[in-house]
């Protein structure tokens, strides 16, 4: 999903997105870092790039920006940020996942060198209410909304199972479609029940799409641009449906 390179219709504002891939692209030899943060009225949100105030080592980070603090006392960061150098991967390091458990807030490492994206819950992490958040891309979009209602609702951590809840660039649904399948396990229509999972195939928008049956015909999900809602699920709607999964211990 190449949210940096190409404006996407409907996906909602990928202009923060877009403003830590340049930051991070101008710096190839020394880590940037930052935060994507909540505006003020909580309807919409912004990347804040911060000063890397460690001078000693190329591959890590210090903030101690005072702007910082106020937004995560206030709890209005959505992530934490930063770039990995032309030296390493998007793989988070043992510091990385240290730190990210330490503050309970997820974490987005952007490679320089394979120009992808990392995101990196961590257990410790408690997401969100699912009702009226707004749409972000990775952040809050219909993957994480899954995996938020299963820790919700059964206290379930797909976090703990999964490393990298960023869309690839490159094959996204294939990656999208080898991750459920390592939680999930596929059903028939007829056996349908509530909480299982559909994924819908793409069809404006060329990304599979991620929904939870809430039984009575009814599915429950975060569209592009919206906040979460629940729509009516009926058998015409088969022929868009790519496969229906049930988690492997509900």
């Amino acid at each position: 999903m190449d949210y940096h390179l190409e404006d996407f219709l409907g996906l909602g504002n990928t202009d923060p997105i877009k403003k830590s891939l340049k930051a991070s692209l101008s710096s190839k030899d020394r880590e940037v870092c930052g935060v994507f943060y909540f505006k003020d009225d909580s309807l919409d949100y912004d990347f804040l790039q911060l000063d890397n105030e460690n001078h000693k080592d190329k591959n890590y980070f210090t903030i101690r920006d005072k702007r910082f603090y106020d937004l995560y006392i206030n709890d209005r960061i959505v992530s934490l940020f930063h770039s990995h150098t032309i030296d390493y991967d998007e793989a988070p390091s043992k510091i990385d996942i240290e730190v990210a458990e330490s503050l309970s807030l997820p974490s987005m490492i952007f490679s320089v060198k394979t120009k992808e994206y990392n995101l990196f819950f961590p257990s410790s992490h408690k997401p969100r209410p699912l009702e009226k958040r707004i749409f972000i891309p990775y952040f809050q979009d219909c993957v994480s909304f899954i995996k938020d209602y299963f820790y919700l609702n059964f206290n379930i951590k797909m976090q703990d199972s999964v490393l990298n809840w960023a869309r690839k660039r490159k094959d996204p649904n294939n990656f999208l479609v080898d991750q459920v399948d390592k939680m999930f396990r596929e059903v028939s229509f007829e056996s349908i029940k509530k909480h299982d999972l559909i994924l819908f195939k793409p069809s404006i928008q060329p990304f599979i799409h991620l929904a939870i049956y809430l039984g009575s015909n009814e599915i429950l999900h975060h569209p592009i641009g919206s906040y979460p809602k629940k729509e009516l699920f009926t058998p015409q709607e088969l022929n868009k449906v790519y496969k229906i999964c049930r988690y492997k211990d509900l």
